[in-house]
């Protein structure tokens, strides 16, 4: 992988707008142990069919940051990944696209007008390579992408230290407000939260949703 001598290749910083700077960091504080915001995520529905250009996108809202082990997996999908993103590669060396913001965590680079590297086109949507990747290979999903990409809009608050909704979730098109009471948690949620931390978790997760009154589950653990 090739390093600019003046940095990371292609470090292109959000504008310092609040909703644009914004971190998405992978959770390094939990263990395996998780607090999750029930009513959160209850009040919403998710659907994800790729963003069309010029929309509001989850894929260039956020700085994203990951962690080393997270970088290790996806440098080893490099070489599918720049099937569809040909930038990530200048002649036949990859660049390096990482930025460590604090000790243990990178931040992905991002173009000009602030879209992951990461993202391309196809057929008028902003689609992800890594999850291309992830289904080329063969592998899980949750062994290429990141955990914060593949849970989002939930997010980790560190204020209440639990796994909440982003703040600005109803602002993106694939997020919309659910009539109240829900009668259950919306399929999404249970399967992200299987796919980024086991299937005991989003078992225990759907039972919880279930109790009448119940708004937020306290320290949910698969084993």
């Amino acid at each position: 992988m090739r390093k600019n001598q003046n940095g990371p290749a292609h470090r292109m910083r959000l504008p310092e707008h609040p909703s644009r700077r914004r971190r998405k960091c992978s959770l390094r504080e939990h263990g395996n142990d998780i607090s999750v915001d029930l009513a959160a995520l209850l009040s919403i529905e998710h659907v994800c069919g790729g963003c069309a250009k010029g929309e509001k996108c989850c894929c260039a809202s956020y700085e994203v940051c990951i962690t080393a082990a997270e970088m290790r997996r996806i440098i080893a999908v490099l070489p599918v990944a720049a099937k569809r993103c040909p930038h990530l590669k200048t002649g036949e060396e990859f660049d390096n696209i990482f930025e460590e913001v604090e000790h243990g965590l990178y931040a992905i680079d991002t173009t000009e007008d602030g879209l992951c590297l990461f993202a391309f086109l196809s057929k008028r949507k902003i689609r992800c390579s890594l999850h291309t990747a992830a289904s080329a290979l063969g592998l899980p999903i949750n062994q290429v992408k990141p955990k914060v990409c593949l849970l989002w809009p939930v997010s980790y608050s560190e204020d209440d230290e639990m796994l909440s909704l982003t703040d600005d979730a109803l602002s993106f098109s694939c997020n919309s407000p659910r009539g109240w009471p829900p009668r259950s948690l919306f399929p999404w949620f249970i399967e992200a939260i299987t796919i980024a931390y086991g299937t005991g978790f989003g078992k225990i997760l759907k039972d919880e949703a279930c109790t009448k009154g119940k708004t937020r589950t306290e320290r949910l653990n698969n084993h």
